[in-house]
C-alpha cells in the first residue's frame, strides 16, 4: 500500500527543506504546497505601490480570517466557508477570488460545511439552520431550512453521479440523505453511541466504492456507511496517541483511499486506512508553514492535492499527498 500501515507511527517529521512528511524509511508521503489568506495569495490584487499609499488610494481585498469548511471543485476552484467572509470562490489559476451572497444580499452568517459538484456549490450554516445551495458565480438557488427539518447543520458530502447529498444535521445527531433536487431519501442515526448512532456529528465525506464517512465527535470515533446509510464500520477512540482522536474534525479521502482526519485538539491531520490502522500524522501546532491552529474542514482534490481550513490562523493551507510510482516488472528474459 502506499502508505503502509503502523502499530505506532513515528511523530510528524520536523518540516525539512521541501517541507514532507513521512514516517522514516518510508519515503515522503506529503507535501506542503502552499497558502491562501486572500486576493494577493491567489494573483487576484497585486499590492499597492509606496506611490498608491502616499495618494492615499484604497482598495477592497477579500480577506479569509476564520475559516470553518474548504472543499475544491475538478477545475481547481478552492471554495472556503470562513466566519466573518462567508462562502468565497479562490481561483488561482485564473487569479480570481469572489464572495457569494443569498438571495437577500446577505453572506452566509456561519458557512461550517461545504460540498461542491460539477455546477453546484452546497453550504450548511450551523447558527441560522440552513443548507443554501448556489451556482458557481455565487448566487443563491435554493435552500433547506429549519421548517424543512434542518437542525444546527455541519458537514456536507455529495456524489453527483449517484444524486446523494449527506447533511449532517448536528443538532438531532442524525445524518439526512438527500438527492441534489434537495428531496429528503432517509435519515440515519440518532442520539447514543451504539452503531450507527452518534453524539453531536459533526463532518462527512464520500468514501468513493464504499459509501461515506461521517465524524461521530462526540463519541471520538469515524463511522462508515454504504450509499443507503447502512452500517458498515466504526473506528477510534479518546485519547492523546496516535491513531486516537480528541476533537475530530473535518475528514476527506485521497485519491488511494486513505481517510485524512482534522483533530482541532492535537492541531494535526491523521491518515487511517479504511480499517481504521493509523498510517501518518501530519504537522504540530503552531503559526508556520505546515502547522496548524484548530484545523477544521479538509477537502482532497482527484490529483491529491489536500486542501485544510486552518481555523485560527486565518489560512487555507495546501499540501500534496505523494502516490507511490508504480514500477513495471522487469520483462521475463526468453
Amino acid at each position: 500500500a502506499p502508505l503502509p500501515a503502523q502499530k505506532r507511527p513515528a511523530p510528524p517529521v520536523s518540516q525539512d527543506k521541501a517541507m514532507t512528511w513521512h514516517s522514516p524509511p518510508s519515503p515522503a508521503r506529503i507535501k506542503w504546497v502552499a497558502e491562501y489568506r486572500n486576493a494577493f495569495d491567489v494573483g487576484a490584487k497585486k499590492k499597492r505601490s509606496f506611490i498608491d499609499r502616499l495618494a492615499g488610494k484604497s482598495e477592497e481585498v477579500i480577506w479569509i480570517q476564520r475559516p470553518l469548511s474548504v472543499a475544491v471543485d475538478d477545475k481547481g476552484v478552492i471554495f472556503v466557508g470562513d466566519f466573518t467572509a462567508g462562502v468565497v470562490a479562490m481561483d488561482p489559476a485564473a487569479k480570481k477570488i469572489w464572495a457569494f451572497s443569498t438571495v437577500s444580499g446577505a453572506t452566509l452568517a456561519t458557512p461550517t460545511g461545504l460540498a461542491v459538484d460539477s455546477k453546484l456549490v452546497y453550504a450548511a450554516s450551523a447558527n441560522t439552520n440552513q443548507v443554501v445551495v448556489f451556482d458557481k458565480e455565487g448566487r443563491q438557488l435554493s435552500a433547506l431550512t429549519k421548517n424543512d427539518g434542518i437542525n444546527r447543520p455541519v458537514g456536507l458530502a455529495v456524489d453527483e453521479g449517484r444524486d446523494l447529498l449527506l447533511v449532517v444535521n448536528g443538532g438531532e445527531h442524525t445524518v439526512r440523505l438527500y438527492n441534489r433536487s434537495l428531496k429528503l431519501l432517509k435519515t440515519i442515526g440518532g442520539r447514543g453511541s451504539e452503531e450507527g448512532q452518534f453524539n453531536f456529528p459533526s463532518y462527512a465525506c464520500m468514501v468513493p466504492g464504499v459509501g461515506f464517512a461521517v465524524v461521530d465527535t462526540g463519541n471520538f470515533r469515524i463511522q462508515i456507511f454504504d450509499y443507503n446509510g447502512r452500517f458498515i464500520r466504526a473506528f477510534g477512540k479518546a485519547g492523546d496517541m496516535p491513531g486516537q482522536v480528541s476533537r475530530p474534525k473535518g475528514i476527506a479521502v485521497d485519491p488511494d483511499g486513505h481517510l485524512y482526519v482534522a483533530d482541532g485538539a492535537f492541531c494535526n491531520l491523521q491518515i487511517f486506512d479504511q480499517e481504521g490502522r493509523i498510517l501518518l500524522p501530519v504537522g504540530t501546532g503552531g503559526t508556520r508553514k505546515g502547522q496548524f491552529q484548530v484545523p477544521t474542514g479538509i477537502a482532497i482534490d482527484a490529483s491529491g492535492g489536500i486542501y485544510v481550513a486552518d481555523q485560527i490562523n486565518g489560512r487555507i493551507q495546501k499540501f500534496q499527498y505523494l502516490r507511490e510510482e508504480k514500477v513495471p516488472p522487469s520483462p521475463t528474459p526468453q
